[in-house]
């Protein structure tokens, strides 16, 4: 008897083999007849919502921009770190917008300049976003006046009425949320300017208060020093001892000698330095919080009108869909009716129909 054990193996190799490949044919088949997936199921087609989301990222941003800088920002310690610089892009498909927003590490201090330079950059983001409203405002206001001008929207403004009102109160919402985030922003960027002036301001009053404590002084210094203060004290209790105060001044002054004077002409021509870079320093921030207020302003205006007129949109919308409801139920008592009506007809036509019959019969 012939051994046919090696092909008896070689023919279920063989079958197994064709098995799986049927399997997996089914199921590749089985993949086919679902639909294919989506690349971005969540892609927005209307421009006005890619518009807004857009300035959405942008407001967020700036928003985790400033938190971020907060601590490095009101730091005012004379101790300056070399900052580290992490550039966010607003959108890879935005090329229109050409500002970055750069994030700098908290553990670090920032110089007077750098902080300019944050304010200045918070103010045009901010300014920038506004318009940027200003625009999706004007395209919606556009697209009303259009609609409303157009005589076949006329005609038909029974049908369509209720769908341009709920589509015109839902753009005013979403120009209302980004201008109160807008004002949001814009008034934590004003609390962090008011707070860095008011630290400065200490800041310069304390290294003022210390470097006239540490600056060393001779006991004839110190004794012009009381002299001094001895005669704004007479000073101020009345304007007939100016002429005594005068007098004492000539004496103080005639008895320093040349050293003493140069001193003094050294500390005064320093202090009047210190006060100088203090109060251009301050003077600029003055600036760039009147600016930011400013600006403040313009967006807590523009976001009362904006308030008033969604509030209107939104009172429209309601109105044109309870008149709608109303139509709709008047057409539904219109129809019942109307189906009375034919009910009873049909009665009347049914018993009039018996009658002639009965009399055509009698006949």
């Amino acid at each position: 008897m012939v051994d046919l054990t090696s092909e008896f193996r070689k023919i279920v190799t063989e079958i197994l083999s064709n098995n799986s490949t049927l399997e997996k044919e089914k199921k590749k088949q089985r993949n086919d007849i679902l639909p294919p997936a989506k690349k971005n199921a969540r892609e927005v087609q209307d421009e006005f919502l890619k518009e807004a989301y857009r300035i959405a990222f942008h407001i967020n941003n700036l928003k985790i921009f400033l938190f971020s800088i907060r601590k490095a920002y009101l730091n005012t310690s004379s101790r300056q770190l070399k900052p580290v610089y992490n550039y966010l892009s607003p959108s890879a498909s935005d090329n229109k917008d050409k500002f970055f927003l750069t994030k700098f590490d908290p553990s670090t201090t920032l110089t007077d300049k750098e902080r300019d330079e944050i304010d200045l950059h918070a103010k045009i983001v901010i300014q920038q976003c506004l318009d940027r409203i200003k625009k999706l405002e004007e395209s919606e206001q556009k697209r009303q006046n259009s609609i409303m001008n157009n005589t076949w929207n006329k005609l038909l403004s029974t049908a369509f009425s209720i769908e341009h009102d709920m589509l015109a109160a839902i753009r005013s919402s979403i120009t209302w949320y980004l201008n109160k985030r807008l004002t949001e922003i814009s008034k934590i960027q004003k609390d962090q300017q008011e707070t860095r002036i008011m630290k400065e301001i200490e800041k310069r009053e304390s290294t003022l208060y210390k470097s006239a404590s540490i600056r060393p002084s001779t006991p004839s210094l110190q004794m012009i020093i009381n002299e001094e203060k001895e005669i704004s004290e007479k000073n101020d209790r009345g304007l007939n001892r100016g002429t005594i105060g005068e007098e004492e001044d000539d004496e103080i002054e005639q008895g320093l000698t040349a050293e003493q004077k140069m001193m003094l002409e050294m500390e005064n021509e320093t202090m009047m330095k210190e006060l100088a870079t203090a109060l251009e320093q301050v003077n600029q921030a003055e600036k760039a919080l009147l600016e930011i207020s400013n600006l403040q302003t313009v967006l807590s205006n523009h976001l009362a009108v904006q308030t008033q007129q969604t509030d209107k949109l939104y009172a429209e919308a309601i109105a044109t869909t309870d008149r709608v409801q109303e139509g709709n139920l008047m057409l539904h008592q219109a129809r019942q009716r109307a189906s009375d009506t034919r009910k009873w007809i049909l009665i009347f036509l049914i018993i009039a129909s018996f009658i002639l019959l009965f009399l055509d019969w009698y006949d």
